[in-house]
């Protein structure tokens, strides 16, 4: 029985990776990378992923898609964890958590970026209906299972014209992108206040759902994450912005160009460079989430 079980756990499992690859496939152009789908050699390998994981992704995508964003691989990635942990007998209050956190830290985020661009003049983002707490306006696919995966990732970029923007355009740009950042580290406050005063207790324990403790740590938890990982000053997140609004000329210049290095500089440091990423991230979040909530 444990040999089957961990067979379909493992099936299971190769059919998530499937799902994030499609996803991540679907991706590359936007990095500049061409992709053949008639490629003799990995058209093929396209075509099989894509046969393989449409027949469960296409029922979701009828009622989770908004405009031209499909969130049925994050709906599927949900529900394979889900049934892999209740086979296995394991917790996924912790998961659920993540989940939940997610949408709202990711939000809340946006949202930010979209209210303080309105408020310094440029509408954009508000006549593209991105001034809205509406989760599905804001959640980016493979950003969204990056987290689920990883414990980060983002969401879908607010857009902003820095020519509707008043005052020095640098500068109002690096405010709305350090508008988004300083939105999680107030969420991570918010939550870590009930944490440190004590005030909530765990009234149950389930494998299932998160008691409220757990619910409010693991929210701490993934805003500081965010915090910290969008402020990397490399494009494009959030901190490349802000490093552009305070580098005096000529040194500005030359920092951007690098903007257009920057998803691919990105994905070596988070694959490739995790003693580095562990240093630039994990080891501030350990350090500020242990001072908000006092321990």
């Amino acid at each position: 029985m444990t040999l089957f079980i961990d067979l379909i756990v493992g099936i299971l499992e190769i059919y998530k990776w499937l799902v994030l690859i499609r996803v991540l496939i679907s991706w590359l152009p936007m990095l500049g990378f061409h992709i053949d789908p008639y490629h003799p050699t990995y058209g093929q390998i396209i075509l099989f992923i894509h046969k393989i994981t449409e027949p469960v992704l296409a029922p979701f995508r009828s009622f989770i898609r908004v405009g031209t964003m499909d969130f049925s691989p994050i709906i599927v990635f949900i529900l394979i964890t889900f049934v892999q942990n209740v086979i296995q007998g394991n917790d996924i209050s912790e998961t659920i958590a993540f989940a939940i956190s997610l949408v709202i830290a990711f939000t809340v985020h946006e949202f930010a970026h979209a209210w303080t661009a309105y408020k310094l003049g440029d509408s954009t983002a508000k006549d593209l209906g991105r001034l809205t707490l509406d989760p599905r306006k804001h959640l980016d696919v493979i950003g969204s299972l990056m987290v689920l995966v990883f414990h980060f990732g983002w969401a879908k970029p607010v857009p902003v014209n820095p020519h509707y923007l008043r005052g020095d355009t640098r500068v109002s740009m690096a405010i709305v992108a350090a508008a988004g950042p300083l939105s999680n580290f107030v969420l991570a406050c918010i939550a870590a206040i009930p944490l440190r005063l004590g005030v909530v207790e765990v009234f149950y324990t389930t494998p299932f759902f998160p008691n409220p403790v757990q619910l409010l740590y693991v929210f701490v938890f993934l805003n500081v994450i965010l915090l910290f990982f969008n402020l990397i000053p490399i494009a494009p997140l959030d901190g490349f912005k802000v490093v552009q609004g305070l580098l005096p000329y000529p040194a500005v210049e030359k920092f951007s160009r690098l903007e257009s290095a920057g998803p691919i500089i990105l994905l070596l440091l988070v694959f490739v460079g995790g003693s580095v990423f562990t240093a630039l991230i994990m080891t501030p979040t350990e350090w500020l989430v242990g001072l908000l909530i006092g321990i």
